[in-house]
């Protein structure tokens, strides 16, 4: 109802006003708002755990999502660089709560 909708719109704005500096903790990418499946990943983000253009000041596009992020695994597939053996581990894991960026 009102609330939910209340209650995202509030998460929603929380996430855009999220400011990431060289000074931010690891992941904390991740609080940003997700722009969705259309938007591309942020490679910088995915293979170093931060990302430069958001560090440096600057704005980036991109999604920044963790490595066991099913998108992420699925993205890593399509390119070859994961057996989908491996990524049913992978995701796994994350469901466990075992799963590090």
């Amino acid at each position: 109802g009102a609330a939910a909708a209340a209650a995202a719109a509030a998460a929603a704005a929380a996430a855009t006003s999220v400011q990431i500096t060289l000074a931010s903790p690891p992941g904390a990418e991740e609080l940003l708002l997700d722009p969705g499946a259309g938007a591309s990943l942020c490679f910088d983000y995915i293979n170093n755990g931060s990302c430069t253009r958001l560090r440096t000041g600057g704005a980036c596009k991109y999604r920044h999502l963790s490595r066991t992020h099913p998108d992420v695994i699925a993205d890593r597939i399509r390119q070859g660089k994961l057996n989908p053996a491996a990524a049913a581990q992978l995701l796994a894991q994350a469901q466990a709560g075992g799963g590090g960026g």
